[in-house]
């Protein structure tokens, strides 16, 4: 059919409107969905094409399919014409393919990386499913008027596991951009992807592609034979960390190469955080060889397996003790612990969170003894650094955690420092029955689960009961309280039991930092933000490591309207917990308040990325859902925006929280009535309406009729006719920050 005929027609329920481009394939076509009203672009294969070129089509639909991430573009259907003609309809963006851009020209080193760190991101997604895409290259990357990358056309994406994976006959890819094992028909990894971009990672940053030749054959020759000229002899301003993770990257033995595309990550945000020490990037601090560890959860070898809680204690125990070590850079708990139950091996763990050693062991209970063997393992080559097995009382429990403590502290020649005799003088007890019921507590509030904080609360009471002194059981009770107030909405009394426990936690264990945490957070839920930063700020001093202060002394500084600080916060909170989707969210807010879109944006990617891997180990994490469709609302991804939002409410139909927050994201993505709805429900369900009338996040629907009848506001009333302070930080707002999601 005549390109200019296809024009106007209308194919299934898609108007066809105009020509975007075309290959060797066939031809991609604006066009609009008319049952959802949504622009669409439509891949076409060419008229009379053969059997294998319909297959390939059929294969890119399907192999996008599988994968759900901001970086790939986005699959709706496969579909076929009356004629016969088989097509997709995917999502249609605004914006330029890469390989218009370079041909305007080099990128800076900061822009290309900002690229790249996006596309290894997708490919990561894609590398997770077993899928190789095969074709990465300027083409296929797509960059839109916001500065997202997308993935484009999975036509020859392979699963690992196929056979035929490295049959250079099946792949035409482009030679230019392949692997020499996939030019040379060898079966092929995600290492053959990470060749690609780097090869794409060289173009951009030199204006050149590493293997050119006048011939067909010559690239192909070149890309097996020749090493490429190195980057900063083309373009002298390559920044020398981009030019060691090009050369990796672009290794001819693929054992020399990144073995996972997460560890190219690491490397190549550490290389942004290298050119812009502002950059929204995790990075290592230097460490030398050895001095970085991973404390995964201890195995439970007791017969009944009912001492999981046990097991987690002691590794955390553990674990905070080492993180009190300056030169030492120690993974955190959330990191770590979501290596349970999970068959890899320490070179994978030790790749995946980016340390050298590991600490691994087990605990064996059988009354009131126990035994707890531990090892400490060099990644690099798993031989065991040390080793020990401790058989004693319960009671010995305290003794034993600090005793491997001071045993990794010595193998890895470092030294515990000044605080870690604080935190022993406090445990000069016996490990006791409260012990044993804290533990348990802890195990449950940990899940940040309304229900989970409910039973924490039960077990953290019953620990008080057999000892009242127990500083530490006061300071859960009122983060339980805080945490249940903020996220759940409940009532005065939960803020006035956070207020009670958290005195009396400072009063029974005042160099304590958990007991200023939860006095500063109590604090911070009454308004009294002086009295709170100073808590907080004494829990960083007690505890640098610690999560929780970071992340409530940025929710405060956020309510404050105080934004450089709060983005402080939150960034130290991410670079302790990296999983932290919640403060990668708020990051992200602060960016954006401040001006900063690029980064705001990034932050947006990291949140999606922790969501990820949050609802992977716990699917029922309906808060962590919704957020993540907010994210991707904010990012225009609006049907897995819809998806995720639907998952929350499917395990959560009748919880407030959820119910507001599909409210908000209703709103984002435009859904007005829907959104009404919802928060009509949440209404009846127990969340305030103050909450909504002070809720930045609902603006959009704020002159609505039916919104002001809702939150009884005056039928006209405007965003200026609220309170002084509701969207800088006054009582009622708890964190200005879009009071539906942290």
């Amino acid at each position: 059919m005549d390109k200019a005929q296809r024009s106007g027609q209308v194919v299934s329920h898609y108007q066809i409107e105009e020509l975007l481009g075309s290959g060797g394939m066939g031809e991609v076509y604006r066009g609009t969905d008319l049952r959802l009203g949504r622009p669409v672009a439509l891949k076409f294969v060419r008229p009379f094409a053969d059997t294998a070129m319909r297959d390939r089509l059929i294969q890119e639909a399907k192999a996008a399919a599988l994968l759900d991430h901001p970086n790939i573009c986005t699959i709706y259907e496969v579909d076929e014409t009356e004629a016969g003609e088989v097509f997709i309809a995917m999502a249609y963006y605004e914006g330029e393919t890469l390989n218009r851009i370079l041909a305007r020209g080099p990128l800076t080193a900061e822009r290309a990386l900002a690229i790249v760190v996006q596309v290894a991101r997708g490919l990561a997604a894609a590398h997770e499913e077993l899928i190789v895409h095969r074709d990465i290259k300027p083409a296929n990357l797509m960059i839109t008027r916001n500065d997202t990358v997308k993935i484009l056309d999975f036509g020859v994406a392979v699963l690992m596991k196929d056979r035929d994976a490295g049959d250079a006959s099946s792949v035409p890819g482009t030679p230019a951009y392949m692997s020499p094992e996939q030019l040379c028909g060898r079966p092929v990894d995600e290492r053959a992807d990470i060749w690609s971009l780097g090869a794409v990672l060289y173009e951009m940053v030199t204006g050149c592609r590493p293997f050119v030749a006048d011939s067909l054959d010559g690239v192909i020759a070149a890309v097996i034979n020749d090493e490429p000229v190195r980057p900063s002899l083309v373009r002298a301003d390559v920044p020398p960390r981009a030019e060691q993770i090009i050369a990796k990257a672009l290794a001819k033995d693929a054992r020399h190469r990144y073995e996972r595309t997460t560890e190219f990550i690491q490397d190549l945000v550490e290389a942004q955080a290298a050119i812009d020490p502002d950059a929204i990037t995790i990075s290592l601090p230097v460490a030398t060889p050895r001095r970085s560890l991973a404390v995964l959860p201890f195995a439970d070898m007791t017969a009944a397996r009912d001492q999981e809680y046990l097991c987690d204690g002691i590794a955390e125990e553990i674990l905070r003790a080492v993180s009190r070590i300056p030169d030492l850079h120690v993974a955190s708990r959330t990191s770590s612990f979501q290596f349970r139950n999970r068959s890899a091996d320490v070179r994978e763990i030790g790749t995946h969170l980016g340390v050298e050693t590991i600490l691994e062991g087990s605990v064996r209970r059988v009354g009131d003894r126990v035994r707890v063997s531990a090892q400490l393992v060099n990644v690099r080559d798993g031989y065991r650094i040390w080793s020990e097995r401790y058989e004693r009382e319960m009671r010995d429990i305290f003794a034993i955690e600090d005793e491997i403590a001071d045993q990794i502290a010595r193998a890895l020649e470092v030294e515990l420092d000044a605080g870690s005799a604080v935190a022993r003088a406090r445990r000069d007890a016996p490990y006791s029955e409260a012990d044993e019921l804290y533990l348990q507590g802890r195990q449950f509030i940990h899940q940040h689960r309304r229900k989970a904080f409910e039973v924490a609360l039960q077990l953290f009471a019953r620990a008080i009961e057999v000892n009242p002194r127990f500083g530490r059981a006061y300071a859960g009770i009122a983060n339980c309280h805080s945490f249940l107030h903020m996220y759940f909405r409940t009532g005065d009394e939960s803020v006035e039991a956070a207020d009670d426990a958290s005195r009396k936690a400072i009063e029974l264990e005042p160099d304590l930092s958990d007991s200023h945490v939860a006095r500063g957070f109590a604090l911070f839920l009454q308004g009294e933000y002086d009295r709170a930063e100073v808590h907080l700020r004494r829990a960083i001093e007690l505890d640098p490591r610690q999560y929780d202060s970071r992340y409530i002394s940025g929710r405060l500084c956020f309510s404050q309207g105080r934004m450089k600080e709060a983005m402080e916060h939150f960034r130290a909170a991410c670079a302790i917990v990296p999983e932290a989707y919640d403060a990668w969210y708020l990051l992200g807010m602060c960016y954006r308040r401040l001006g900063d879109d690029a980064r705001g944006r990034n932050a947006d990617f990291e949140c999606i990325e922790a969501v990820k891997r949050r609802v992977r180990e716990h699917p029922d994490d309906t808060r962590a859902w919704t957020m993540g469709a907010a994210v991707l609302a904010e990012l225009g991804e609006d049907d897995t925006a819809m998806k995720w939002l639907s998952h929350a409410l499917a395990v959560d139909p009748d919880e407030p929280l959820i119910l507001y927050n599909a409210a908000c994201v209703n709103v984002r993505l435009g859904r007005t009535e829907a959104a009404l709805d919802f928060l009509e429900q949440a209404f009846g369900a127990g969340v305030l309406p103050a909450w909504a009338a002070n809720d930045p996040d609902l603006d959009p629907v704020r002159s609505h009729p039916r919104f002001q009848k809702l939150v009884g506001q005056p039928s006209g009333a405007s965003l200026d006719d609220r309170p002084d302070g509701a969207l800088s930080g006054g009582k009622a707002d708890i964190g200005a920050a879009g009071t539906r999601l942290v």
